[in-house]
């Protein structure tokens, strides 16, 4: 905690210098793309540096003076506004809520407009008459730091673009050229990410302003453009961005409006405007590109304004990305990935597990729809639900959970499973394998999920003593038989049930399916099932599911892929 109040102090105390720096690399990043599309097509470095930075800075004057016109013009017209804002709520008097609406403008109108004060009230003393070098001296300074700063931004991201190989080859060589690996694939990842998002946000945010700017004029509010150049910029700042924006020009139409119907199409059209652009253009434009939450934004906005300021709301996103790229490629800062990245940091099956634990079978719902929406049923099925049958009959024989927790953990799966199944209609004909379930409702659970994907096909047991198992299947005498087992335990039923069924059905396939993860079964455990009978041993619904598709078409020998996975030793029948 020393070391990280040391480093904000002195990002605090040296910001004369840290923010002309980062302001410099911001802006570096920006002009990278074009300059380097325009060396690409063998313009020279020089020149393209100058076509870059006088075509922003040409676009940033020219900007800047219709704002400041445009502002001057606001403040010269914020008494009238104030008045009429203060004459249409004076109609409104009576509703409680409206009064102290009014009241705040008020004092509001006051705090924007300086109020003249007596001069028979006010006595001032009036200082000795200045020198005139000193009084140019206190006229101009106002104006020489901004102007300063500007120009030494300018001349250090010319510097920057100029000199990028350069500056990069320095910081290899300052973290040791042992690392050149890591580094560069650092530094790549960091400029690729951090210039594709301030590019794109600034053509993006450009666009929404000036669609907020053709809306406003449209509507009849007036100083269009200097609203439309401020709700570009407020969506720099996640969430919150907008929801600003729209307050000054929905105050100025309630002020110069008769009614509240242009108010109303003023707050609704930036909105709507803002919520087409976050959820539809720019998950389209920007994708994943970031690999940073919204959340991390948002905190990272907060953080780095209150340390510098507005510039600090400017350079949040590129910051904040810098650190969860440096958390994904350097492991001794991981903990930044967690924090930073867009990924929550669990693996798929861990998250499945950790919302089916909590209670949140809902969610554990949604997750395992939107893996079989972007793979498959039956990779959904490998990948969420069979790892946490065996999370959970892991955890209660360790008793990290007690047996109530893990029999309301299992009726979950359970029933997340018998929903994704629903999903998959069963083919008709009649069934032609028999699964039963080796000892326990984790076992049954999973016959649930191989009916799932070979619909049609299994006809299911409950779970039964064994003796009553072997004797219901030789009953039906199928084709085949399909035996289930979640690790750690049923190891003995399974055997007990492969010497029975063979001894009794010697020409039927025997199928034992125990989930080990992606090692597979063990050798030794499949060599000893194998001879207790069994066909085949296998470890996931990947396997099992042509096997039993053969058995529908009328095939007797193994599929070549179950064969494969699970030969260790010859297989015996």
């Amino acid at each position: 905690m020393v070391e990280v109040a040391i480093i904000i102090a002195a990002l605090a105390l040296g910001r004369a210098v840290w923010v002309p720096l980062a302001l410099a690399f911001y802006v570096a990043f920006i002009l990278t793309p074009p300059s380097e599309a325009l060396e690409r097509r063998g313009v020279p470095r020089s020149l393209s540096l100058l076509i870059v930075a006088g075509a922003a800075v040409g676009l940033f004057v020219t900007l800047s003076s219709v704002l400041v016109s445009q502002l001057a013009d606001l403040a010269a017209q914020m008494p009238t506004f104030s008045t009429q804002i203060n004459q249409k709520l004076a109609g409104l008097e009576g509703n409680g809520l409206l009064t102290n609406f009014q009241k705040a403008l008020e004092q509001l109108g006051q705090a924007l407009v300086p109020q003249p004060q007596l001069e028979a009230s006010t006595v001032r003393v009036l200082p000795e008459q200045l020198p005139v070098v000193q009084r140019l001296e206190n006229a101009v300074r106002p104006f020489l730091e901004p102007v300063a700063v500007s120009g030494l931004v300018v001349v250090l991201s010319l510097f920057v673009l100029a000199n990028r190989e350069d500056i990069r080859a320095r910081l290899i060589a300052l973290l040791g050229p042992q690392n050149v690996t890591v580094t560069t694939q650092t530094m790549d990842d960091a400029v690729n990410r951090i210039s594709h998002l301030l590019l794109t946000q600034a053509y993006i945010n450009a666009g929404f302003g000036v669609v907020v700017a053709i809306g406003l004029h449209l509507v009849g509010i007036p100083y269009g453009l200097l609203w439309g150049a401020v709700a570009g910029l407020l969506r720099f700042v996640p969430v919150l961005g907008a929801i600003i924006a729209v307050l000054l020009p929905s105050l100025i139409a309630f002020a110069i409006f008769p009614g509240w119907g242009e108010t109303v199409v003023t707050i609704a059209m930036v909105l709507v405007a803002d919520l087409i652009v976050a959820y539809a253009i720019e998950p389209l434009v920007l994708g994943r590109r970031t690999g940073v939450s919204s959340l991390a934004l948002l905190v990272s906005a907060m953080f780095w304004t209150w340390l510098w300021g507005p510039v600090g709301l400017l350079l949040a996103p590129p910051l904040v990305i810098c650190g969860a790229v440096i958390g994904r490629h350097v492991p001794q800062l991981g903990f930044l990935k967690v924090l930073l990245g867009e990924e929550s940091g669990l693996t798929a099956d861990v998250n499945f597990y950790q919302r089916i634990l909590s209670g949140a079978a809902g969610d554990a719902l949604r997750i395992a729809k939107r893996k079989a929406g972007e793979t498959s049923l039956r990779e959904a099925l490998d990948a969420l639900l069979v790892p946490a049958l065996g999370l959970t009959a892991h955890d209660q024989n360790h008793q990290v959970i007690d047996a109530d927790a893990a029999a309301r953990v299992q009726r979950d799966i359970d029933d997340v499973a018998g929903r994704l199944a629903k999903r998959s209609p069963a083919p008709a004909g009649e069934a032609q394998v028999v699964g039963i379930p080796a000892e326990s409702a984790w076992d049954a659970t999973l016959l649930k999920m191989v009916t799932a994907v070979a619909p049609g096909i299994v006809q299911t047991l409950p779970v039964m003593e064994r003796s009553a198992a072997v004797a219901e299947a030789v009953s039906r005498a199928p084709r085949a038989v399909c035996i289930t087992a979640v690790p750690p335990g049923g190891a003995a039923n399974v055997r007990y049930l492969c010497r029975q069924l063979r001894a009794q059905l010697p020409q039927c396939r025997i199928f034992v399916l125990m989930p080990s993860g992606a090692e597979g079964v063990a050798p030794a455990v499949a060599a000893r099932l194998r001879e207790a009978g069994a066909t085949h041993v296998v470890g996931s619904l990947r396997e099992i599911e042509p096997a039993l598709g053969t058995i529908r078409g009328g095939e007797v020998e193994a599929p070549p892929l179950v064969a494969a996975a699970v030969a260790q030793s010859p297989a015996s029948s």
